[in-house]
């Protein structure tokens, strides 16, 4: 009868055990978020509110209360502070930089750089996509039935060989326009202009000007996301 009684609140225990991490793991989906203050925020009602669960994203993105977070149950990484995911699962910094938290190929200063858990290696050899197609270090793509192409800098391409957006970003610091392009910092000098990817044209001051004409004052510290290299048809 002892050992029945022990048995029975082993079993118990385990039960509530099982109950509280199932809890602990459970939670909710949200579009975005950002890390601030040690702190994982995320949107609600037009405005951002600490949360005290876990949350997900599109895309299997899991993030912990402390800013810890995996993509596709893959290697845990450590979001810092100031840096936001967005509904897009792309990894926005306060420097400006974007880059998906996705496993993806990408083009930097003419060489190809294979990023995995967010750790970036140079590619040495070649890179196999399913469809048979083959990347090499410096960014040539040889399809299976011989044809030729070049990945562009700042190109993004997922694991599978389909296409990412890239995103540059344009930012004011000290009053001065600084750009990410092309997967690159480029800090304008004064009363130079520069044209984006897209068209979008961004003045030394911090004026921005939109394919469609439109005009943007950049205030200190905003971050504006801009498309980024359009890779060419196949």
């Amino acid at each position: 009868m002892k050992a029945n009684s022990i048995r029975t609140g082993a079993a118990v225990l385990c039960f509530c055990f099982g109950l509280v991490t199932l809890l602990a793991q459970d939670s909710q989906t949200v579009a975005s978020l950002s890390f601030k203050q040690a702190k994982v925020w995320i949107p609600k009602d037009g405005n951002f509110v600490e949360t005290t669960n876990a949350v997900t994203l599109p895309g299997a993105i899991w993030v912990n209360t402390n800013g810890v977070f995996t993509v596709n149950k893959g290697k845990e990484r450590q979001l810092r502070e100031g840096q936001t995911i967005d509904e897009d699962g792309m990894l926005i910094s306060p420097d400006g930089s974007v880059v998906p938290v996705i496993d993806h190929l990408a083009m930097r200063a003419g060489r190809v750089q294979i990023v995995r858990d967010g750790e970036s290696t140079g590619l040495s050899g070649e890179f196999a996509f399913p469809d048979g197609s083959r990347v090499s270090a410096d960014g040539a793509i040889r399809t299976p039935d011989g044809r030729l192409r070049r990945m562009l800098d700042g190109q993004l391409l997922k694991l599978d060989g389909s296409s990412l957006q890239a995103i540059d970003t344009a930012s004011l610091r000290d009053g001065k326009a600084v750009l990410y392009k092309d997967g690159g910092r480029v800090e304008l000098r004064p009363n130079q202009v520069m044209a984006m990817s897209d068209g979008t044209r961004v003045s030394a001051d911090g004026t921005v000007i939109r394919p469609d004409g439109a005009r943007i004052a950049l205030k200190e510290g905003e971050i504006l996301k801009i498309p980024g290299v359009v890779p060419p048809r196949r």
